[in-house]
């Protein structure tokens, strides 16, 4: 399982409501790329039969079963990042990111093998 932050909760939780109100379930989906690592999508969506359902810091939470192997121990938060307020995802599983959740996939390094698919 993965976490929510307060910050981030409060964001999805304002989000759902301007979708008529409707209690909405986030949807998570996350992919391992050859070339950035893990990368994310989500969105309100409607769960399937084999989703994983969870309820995170007050949120319905949807994942596939690929999705919750790679999400887990990970934490999405909402905050200033490069600028501008984001959702970010800081994934322990994920070797190609810092602890701030972004990128360092490079070709050249050896720890970023696994992530460039190599």
């Amino acid at each position: 399982m993965f976490q929510i932050s307060d910050s981030a909760s409060k964001q999805f939780k304002a989000a759902s409501q301007a979708m008529d109100g409707s209690a909405a379930n986030l949807r998570i989906a996350a992919k391992k790329t050859p070339n950035q690592g893990i990368v994310y999508n989500m969105g309100f969506d409607d769960p399937k039969e084999e989703d994983v359902k969870y309820d995170i810091n007050g949120i319905s939470v949807i994942v596939d079963k690929e999705t919750d192997v790679l999400v887990d121990k990970m934490v999405i938060d909402y905050r200033e990042y490069h600028n501008q307020e984001q959702f970010v995802f800081i994934n322990p599983n994920d070797s190609c990111q810092t602890e701030t959740g972004e990128s360092k996939c490079d070709a050249s390094k050896p720890e970023c093998q696994g992530c460039m698919g190599e």
